[in-house]
């Protein structure tokens, strides 16, 4: 049997060895490809492609194979012309998904921007890679189409609209899955007020994350509490109010955190309270700076106690809900020693009633 299929081949066309050879070192180097010289920024969509790749490199190798059985074992009439074309049509498909992928990297690495993303240098995407990715698509497309044409030898259907209208026709028909998303990616990137590095809250979808990663169709954000990732297609996202928190270059985040005292605590003693509680947050938090030292302001006075406003900074905006939990923490932990305390004070009206004799 491997004789066989020794034989099978070398009585190949140069074409046909290329194509088993190509798929073979192509199965063998999908991961370190995706990974290394087309990656994606996405460690889940780098195995992704690769798993895709892999899945055309088998389907490929298995016309052969296929070719192999039917022909030698079953007609013994040499190779078929139909397989031959079936594995041309694959190799068209395989060489397309493999241009579209590098020019997609080209782009990005052309006309992406540096962003530093988690504490990492990364190129992210930009209306302008998006552009030129999409113009690059569709001649590749194009280019495929005419490929697959002259392979199959319709060259004839090129003179009618029954191909290239049943095409455009599938397009417009599912232009609902994927054209408002798309559409709507691009006026993002163009706009450029959601980027990755972005801090954003959407009340609606309750959610407060970094922006991870921008393509046409979704946006990825990375949960600062949870940690885990969120994906909103771009639709929805223009259809909700999206509170943009930060600058896209600026690491760090402004924050305050709000507490109601007693009237009869003088300001010094507050003062005291909070550069002990900044302190004590600090060594809870090692995004909290100690020698940056937080500004206290009079937020309110209110009816029942004084609302007194403490602004700080974060280092890094993955650790605001952090932050916030250790300075809450740590004026709960020093309240007593400070004497005073952070509950709401409350007016108690003692209704004295004289007694009856």
């Amino acid at each position: 049997m491997i004789e066989s299929l020794l034989t099978y081949y070398l009585a190949l066309s140069v074409f046909g060895k290329t194509a088993v050879v190509l798929n073979f070192n192509l199965f063998f180097i999908a991961g370190f490809l995706f990974k290394n010289v087309v990656p994606s920024g996405s460690e889940e969509l780098n195995k992704k492609r690769a798993r895709m790749l892999r899945l055309m490199n088998i389907l490929l190798l298995s016309i052969y194979l296929f070719d192999w059985l039917w022909n030698y074992f079953i007609n013994d009439n040499g190779h078929s012309e139909f397989f031959k074309r079936i594995s041309q049509t694959g190799l068209v498909f395989l060489l397309g998904y493999l241009f579209a992928q590098f020019s997609h990297s080209w782009t990005i690495k052309k006309y992406g921007k540096d962003r530093t993303i988690d504490g990492k240098e990364s190129k992210t995407r930009t209306y302008q890679s998006e552009m030129g990715y999409i113009i690059i698509l569709l001649v590749t497309i194009a280019v495929s189409l005419l490929l697959l044409i002259n392979i199959w030898q319709v060259t004839s259907w090129l003179q009618a609209t029954g191909v290239i209208g049943g095409i455009l026709v599938i397009l417009f028909g599912t232009k609902e899955a994927w054209a408002h998303d798309a559409v709507s990616g691009l006026i993002m990137l163009h706009q450029g007020e959601i980027a990755p590095g972005v801090v954003c809250r959407i009340k609606s979808m309750d959610i407060l994350g970094v922006v991870r990663r921008m393509s046409l169709t979704e946006t990825t954000f990375h949960d600062v509490i949870q940690k885990h990732n969120i994906i909103v297609a771009n639709s929805k996202l223009r259809a909700v109010p999206v509170e943009v928190l930060n600058k896209v270059d600026s690491p760090h985040w402004n924050d305050y955190v709000e507490f109601n005292i007693a009237y009869e605590t003088p300001s010094e003693q507050v003062e005291l309270f909070i550069q002990a509680v900044w302190a004590r947050a600090c060594e809870l938090e090692k995004q909290l700076d100690s020698e940056k030292a937080p500004r206290l302001v009079l937020a309110n006075a209110g009816d029942y106690a004084i609302l007194w406003r403490m602004n700080y900074r974060v280092e890094s905006v993955y650790r605001i809900k952090q932050a916030r939990y250790a300075l809450n923490r740590a004026a709960f932990d020093l309240q007593t020693e400070h004497g005073l305390s952070l509950a709401t004070p409350m007016i108690i009206q003692t209704v004295k009633t004289n007694e009856l004799g």
